[in-house]
């Protein structure tokens, strides 16, 4: 445990204020996603057998990795700032690779040769900076932050949120990791931007990363908690993940 002095307290809840009213304040988007969640130790798509990325027998070529999802007649090029690590406290689904951005304030982009309306990634150890965004082209469809992926997922640490934590080593019990899928019922998109935005050393983590076309979404329904008190509450546990992080870094 790290000790935080009253003063460290009230500088975090009075940033989680002002990242909610930010959130708040988004424009309302035309064709927004939905987005669903499977159950708590899934690591891999429902329903899709071959068409995801393991990344257990991928490398990077120049910066750039393409792969073509295990079969698909689809490919998929990863640019940007990424890694291929090996599983750890913060990642690698069934204890094997997974994807990562690479530093503070970066990002990387997946394009895909033709459009879909599903994608799907076990997300892990989720913190206050991870956004992701969704294309069409270069319209914007949707970008998902902190806030939407903590109202759907519940807060951590919990003894009875079994989103909290690895499922694989039992570490990182400050920080959520799920399965969700994303589905546009009215539309495609082709282009995915996985974004770390925060200074504090963490990183966008995921892996078994999905592309299809289908009639409905998989999973359960997430509804986000409505709530602002549950909003303020989850954002100050997702800073305090994030000291939770150093430490196991440490």
């Amino acid at each position: 445990m790290i000790p935080l002095s009253c003063s460290k307290i009230m500088h975090l809840a009075a940033f989680s204020g002002i990242l909610l009213l930010a959130a708040g304040a988004g424009p309302a988007l035309a064709d927004p996603l939905a987005v669903t969640v499977l159950a708590p130790g899934v690591q891999s798509p429902a329903g899709i057998t071959n068409n995801y990325e393991t990344f257990n027998a991928v490398t990077p070529s120049g910066g750039t990795l393409t792969t073509n999802f295990n079969g698909s007649s689809i490919t998929g090029t990863y640019t940007g700032d990424f890694a291929i690590l090996p599983a750890g406290a913060f990642g690698g689904a069934n204890g094997s690779n997974f994807i990562s951005t690479t530093g503070s304030n970066s990002s990387y982009t997946l394009t895909l040769s033709s459009p879909v309306n599903y994608y799907g990634m076990w997300l892990s150890a989720l913190d206050s900076g991870n956004n992701l965004s969704f294309y069409n082209g270069n319209t914007l469809v949707e970008t998902l932050t902190p806030t939407n992926f903590i109202g759907m997922l519940g807060a951590c640490p919990s003894t009875t949120n079994l989103y909290c934590g690895n499922p694989n080593n039992h570490l990182d019990a400050t920080e959520q990791f799920a399965y969700l899928n994303y589905y546009d019922s009215t539309g495609t998109f082709n282009k995915i931007v996985f974004s770390e935005n925060s200074n504090s050393g963490a990183q966008f983590e995921s892996d078994n990363q999905a592309i299809a076309s289908l009639p409905s979404a998989p999973g359960t329904s997430a509804v986000p908690e409505p709530t602002s008190l549950f909003l303020l509450g989850s954002g100050l546990l997702g800073f305090a993940g994030l000291f939770r992080r150093q430490f196991l870094l440490s």
